[in-house]
């Protein structure tokens, strides 16, 4: 049976004062939007609002919760990225510190290595050191706080061991004005070392203020030897090469011009102790078979390089150009025409450069071999454009007395002297006419 419900009597427990009225949907959304709910109506009777705004049930406050993380979150990921990129900034800057305090700490050691190795004459060693402090580049820096030992260090290589244009280009621009003004020591003396004999002579008053601050240094007194050498002061430029042979023993090219300085002297005692030197300190090396070959030695130093034969290393191009120089004046009286070839092997060997083909024509010109400088002024490597090769051409246009000893040279035509008929004498003409009479 089905009962229709009508309207409740008014005492029913719907209508009674506690009775709570029961919202229609309008009402309940709007309680939603405000953050109301029955409970908080409940709370809010009870006790009040909230000091802090009407009551929120957990799902809201939850919400609420998480908008304001939302809102927050961007702010603590910038303030820690920030807080990494200064510690990886800091971090980055103690590390490029004490990589570039290293660095100097190992260029300091190479710089003082080199010095050493360049003081004691170990070319080979200089050359590897060298290296290392100058770096792969071309140029060189004008702020480099070892600049100038750079400088001594090409200035060595290039005038000692290799005669290498490059090495010359490089400290050219340097060397400009080391002898026209203010300079440093360093550079005074890498500029003589890179200039031929002729000009260190004409420079010999560079070198005498410098005399307190490198009495230790044994190219020092090299370049003052030949400066003085060929300004013909033999007494002090034998004192100059005795202190650079005491200072400097393993300095194999000066030892070996010390040798032939000497034994242009007519001193063969004193050439047979630097080559017994020699071959006692490095006896496979090309500067120790060179004075061997050119001006002998005793016997024990004969079985020493005929031993060191095997290991011998390979020859400096100036190495080889003093040897094929050597070369040529031997073969100068007997064969002209293998001189002057020996005499081009001697220029190629060192690229044609200028302060060794100077040095070449002043030895031919001591050495009385006039034709074969003449010779030499005819190569293409001659440096024509040059004051120094103009008075070199104005020392073989002046009239030449030449002995019966100095050949012609290579590119004269070679004719050989008329046969001189002796005449008779007065008195043999005389008899002669009586006996036809």
């Amino acid at each position: 049976m089905v009962t229709t419900r009508g309207p409740l009597p008014p005492g029913s427990a719907k209508h009674s004062p506690m009775a709570r009225p029961v919202p229609d949907e309008s009402q309940a959304a709007g309680a939603v939007e405000r953050g109301d709910s029955g409970f908080d109506r409940q709370l809010a009777r009870l006790y009040g609002d909230s000091l802090f705004g009407p009551w929120l049930d957990p799902g809201q406050y939850l919400a609420a919760t998480r908008t304001t993380r939302r809102h927050g979150a961007p702010f603590r990921r910038l303030a820690l990225l920030v807080l990494v990129l200064c510690v990886g900034a800091a971090v980055g800057w103690i590390v490029r510190a004490g990589l570039l305090r290293r660095a100097g700490e190992d260029r300091e050691h190479v710089a003082y290595s080199l010095a050493s190795f360049l003081r004691e004459g170990e070319l080979d060693r200089a050359a590897q050191f060298l290296a290392l402090l100058r770096g792969p580049k071309a140029t060189l820096d004008p702020h480099d706080p070892h600049l100038d030992l750079i400088i001594r260090g090409e200035a060595a290589l290039y005038r000692y061991q290799d005669a290498d244009p490059a090495r010359l280009g490089r400290i050219k621009p340097y060397l400009s004005s080391a002898t026209t003004g203010p300079a440093s020591g360093q550079r005074v003396l890498a500029s003589l070392a890179v200039a031929s004999r002729q000009e260190r002579a004409a420079r010999l008053a560079l070198l005498e203020p410098l005399r307190s601050a490198f009495d230790r240094d044994p190219e020092f007194h090299y370049l003052m030897a030949t400066a003085l050498e060929h300004k013909g002061e033999v007494k002090q430029a034998r004192q100059a090469w005795d202190r650079a042979f005491e200072l400097g023993p393993l300095w194999l090219a000066h030892r070996y011009e010390q040798a032939w300085f000497e034994a242009r002297q007519g001193r063969p005692e004193a050439v047979s102790k630097l080559v017994g030197r020699l071959m006692r300190d490095a006896p496979d090396s090309a500067w120790a078979r060179l004075a061997w070959e050119r001006f002998g030695g005793d016997r024990a130093a004969k079985s020493e390089v005929s031993g060191a034969a095997g290991s011998a290393r390979p020859a400096p191009a100036v190495a080889l150009f003093h040897q094929q120089f050597a070369l040529a004046l031997a073969q100068v009286r007997a064969d002209p025409v293998a001189a002057r070839r020996s005499l081009g092997q001697a220029v190629a060997a060192v690229n044609g450069q200028a302060p060794f083909v100077f040095d070449a024509f002043d030895w031919l010109v001591e050495a009385k071999a006039m034709g074969l400088a003449r010779d030499l002024t005819g190569f293409e490597d001659w440096p024509r454009h040059s004051e120094l090769a103009a008075a070199r051409l104005q020392r073989l246009a002046e009239p030449e007395r030449r002995p019966d000893q100095n050949p012609p040279a290579a590119s004269e035509p070679q004719t050989k002297p008329k046969k001189q008929v002796k005449k008779p004498g007065r008195a043999k003409s005389k008899a002669k006419a009586r006996r036809r009479r």
